[in-house]
């Protein structure tokens, strides 16, 4: 498919671009939405018309109600306050959905750009040369409700919105973007990015080659010839205020519930026992002896966000397949040796892999890096009798209440903004070793781990 990848840790952006044709009637996502849009559009027609919704949404920050209940929280629920959208509850959202206009609306962008502008972050910025631009690069819909409009008719057709519209990709946007910070603070920020305000990047130019992103007010790092990114710099050197309560880095948090939890300053937490591995340890035996370890999922150590793990030189850092880290110590007790197959379950699912023993393992914690490739190697689970799983088959989410306080700054509380945390750092596997090989494709290649029983065997 035609699609793209950065993020403020990479400074570059990557394009991805289809290996092949799709094969029979295989479609890339971009595709397959649009042809849902489209008779979804066609069907609704009767049913569904101009229909308006009430929606929620979080109070925000970088906003006037980011300080919407700064002196302690009331719930309206109870009694303890009136309802009022956007103070005491989220705000109350009218929007109107033009069902039969659904494909027309995917297929073209809207006219909110040029009524609004774009912006982020609390701050804002006119985007009509940018909307004119799209216009020349994308061409017009020449008829129905959104004639006019610039067309967004296939994937690479929404890349270049993204490219044209973001200032890490569009120079003349980021300037616009320093310039609507510098109203804020009343420095002058357009430095960081005058020297690229010519530059524009299209889809075809990181098909390329990837081109180094342009600094932005989005992040809090520089993209530029001198400096990599570091978090928080422009901060520092630029005298921009931290977006907190104070405007300064805080890890005093006086609020009423992080007081009340104990957290208003950084503390350790030991592991929450979710009583997951408890009632499973020894229940189901195989034979191998079985300890319960706490689970960790770091970030993937040979392939995460933009970096791939299925280039050459990633390939030749892993061992092709799942694996988990044990310290030496367990692995003595466990009577497992490195690469062996090991399994680790709870209540809540079980995984297979080899084992990786480490002396920079502590005792007591096993470790599983997350989005390891699952696509090889992977044997059935002796306790599921199926496939074995992944780093997540053993955790469960568990909301955190001090990270749902919304309406105090940089608190804030949206789902996917700043919510709960899943505590899936914080949980407790058993770990033993697997006896059965079993493949679970009836090609003969299943075996008996154990050394000595394959040698009775011969």
């Amino acid at each position: 498919k035609d699609d793209m990848n950065t993020s403020d840790m990479h400074p570059f952006i990557h394009p991805l671009s289809a290996a092949v044709d799709p094969a029979w009637d295989s479609k890339s996502d971009w595709e397959i939405y649009k042809g849902i849009a489209k008779e979804f559009s066609r069907v609704c027609v009767g049913h569904l018309g101009i229909e308006t919704d009430v929606v929620t949404l979080p109070i925000q920050h970088d906003s006037a109600a980011e300080l919407a209940q700064p002196f302690g929280v009331e719930d309206w629920k109870k009694g303890e306050c009136d309802l009022i959208p956007g103070r005491t509850a989220p705000h109350l959202m009218a929007v109107e959905r033009d069902y039969p206009n659904t494909y027309e609306r995917f297929t073209s962008v809207g006219p909110l750009l040029e009524k609004l502008g774009n912006g982020g972050k609390g701050i804002s910025w006119n985007t009509d040369s940018e909307v004119d631009l799209l216009k020349k690069l994308n061409y017009t819909k020449a008829d129905g409700t959104a004639k006019g409009q610039p067309m967004i008719n296939t994937a690479i057709d929404a890349a270049e919105v993204i490219l044209t519209l973001a200032p890490e990709t569009n120079g003349q946007v980021a300037v616009k973007a320093w310039a609507a910070l510098s109203e804020n603070t009343g420095r002058d920020h357009t430095h960081l990015a005058l020297n690229k305000e010519d530059e524009k990047i299209r889809f075809r130019d990181i098909q390329a080659q990837p081109r180094k992103i342009i600094s932005s007010p989005t992040w809090s790092g520089l993209e530029d010839e001198h400096v990599s990114y570091n978090a928080c710099y422009t901060n520092v050197h630029e005298l921009i205020p931290w977006r907190t309560l104070s405007g300064r880095q805080q890890i005093y948090q006086d609020h009423a519930w992080m007081r009340a939890f104990g957290e208003s300053l950084l503390v350790y937490r030991p592991p929450i026992d979710t009583r997951a591995a408890q009632p499973l340890l020894n229940a189901k035996p195989n034979g191998n002896p079985e300890m319960a370890l706490n689970f960790l999922t770091p970030h993937q150590k040979w392939g995460i966000h933009s970096t791939y793990s299925d280039n050459l030189l990633m390939l030749t850092l892993g061992r092709g397949g799942p694996i988990v880290w044990l310290s030496e110590d367990d692995a003595t007790k466990l009577g497992i040796e490195d690469n062996d197959w090991i399994e680790a379950f709870n209540a809540n699912g079980s995984l297979s892999a080899r084992a990786v023993v480490s002396q920079r393992v502590p005792a007591g914690m096993t470790m599983m890096y997350h989005a390891q490739e699952r696509i090889v190697n992977i044997p059935g689970s002796e306790i599921s009798q199926q496939r074995g799983g992944i780093h997540n088959s053993v955790t469960r989410v568990c909301p955190k209440p001090t990270h749902m306080i919304g309406g105090y700054a940089q608190l804030a509380y949206g789902f996917n903004y700043y919510g709960t945390v899943g505590s899936n750092r914080d949980e407790f596997v058993i770990v033993r070793k697997m006896n059965r090989i079993d493949w679970l494709d009836d090609e003969g290649n299943d075996y008996v781990q154990d050394a000595v029983q394959q040698e009775k065997a011969k």
